[in-house]
């Protein structure tokens, strides 16, 4: 099983969260959570769990399907903010630049 951190984000946005508000509500930092729902880092069971009970959740409804990766983000209005462009990134150098996006917080 691997976690989707397309779906992590998801759910975040559609909570209303930033990444470095939600990251202080499940006791990790934002750069972790950066990385986990860039696909850069696989969170740990322990990690996994805070960020499931943040976004009242079960685990199951955060691992990728059996193609390896998860439902794609659906841009819009009711993702909240600018983060719905980050779900989909498609080449290393596009993921670069969110990540950097979501580090300063400005916009590219």
């Amino acid at each position: 099983m691997k976690t989707d951190g397309r779906l992590i984000r998801r759910k975040r946005i559609g909570l209303g969260h930033g990444v470095n508000s939600f990251a202080a509500i499940a006791g990790i930092s934002g750069a972790a959570l950066s990385r986990i729902e860039n696909g850069l880092r696989a969170p740990r069971p322990e990690t996994l769990k805070k960020i499931t009970m943040a976004l009242g959740c079960q685990i199951d409804e955060v691992i990728a399907e059996s193609g390896g990766a998860g439902p794609a983000c659906e841009a819009g209005p009711s993702a909240g903010n600018d983060e719905e462009a980050a779900c989909e990134a498609a080449s290393p150098v596009e993921q670069s630049a969110l990540r950097y996006k979501e580090e300063i917080g400005t916009a590219l």
